[in-house]
C-alpha cells in the first residue's frame, strides 16, 4: 500500500540527530524528507485517502514542538491540508498524558512518546 510505503520512507529518513533537543530528536524528524510539493500533491487525492492522513500525521510533531512550523504556509493556504492537519491533531491530542512533568504526546508516525514543548 502506498501510504505504508510513504510512512516507511519517513521513518527511515529522519532528520539528523540534534543535541539542541531533548533526546537529540529534532521536531522536524518526520518531515525532514517532506516538501510543500508533497502536501499539495497529497491533497489532490480523495478526502479520506490514507496518503493524506500519513502526510498530515507526519507534520504533527513539528506543529506541536516548534514555534516556527515547517508547513505553516501550507496550513494557512491549503484548506484541504488544514483539514487533514486538524484531524491528525485531534487524534494526537487524545494521546496526551499529564500524569507527570513533562507532558507527553504519542507521535502518530513513530509511536514514541515525546515531550510537549
Amino acid at each position: 500500500m502506498m501510504a505504508e510505503h510513504i510512512k516507511a520512507v519517513i521513518l527511515t529518513n529522519p532528520a539528523p540527530e540534534d543535541p539542541q533537543y531533548d533526546g537529540w530528536r529534532a521536531p522536524d524528524t518526520n518531515t525532514y524528507c517532506l516538501s510543500s510539493e508533497h502536501i499539495t500533491s497529497a491533497v489532490g487525492l480523495p478526502e479520506r485517502h490514507l496518503v493524506r492522513a500519513i502526510i498530515a500525521a507526519a507534520t504533527i510533531e513539528g506543529y506541536l514542538r516548534q514555534h516556527r512550523y515547517k508547513f505553516e504556509k501550507e496550513a494557512a493556504s491549503v484548506p484541504e491540508f488544514a483539514f487533514d492537519l486538524l484531524k491528525a491533531l485531534r487524534a494526537t491530542t487524545e494521546t496526551i498524558t499529564c500524569r507527570s512533568i513533562p507532558v507527553t504526546f504519542g507521535d502518530p508516525i513513530s509511536r514514541t512518546r515525546l515531550k510537549l514543548n
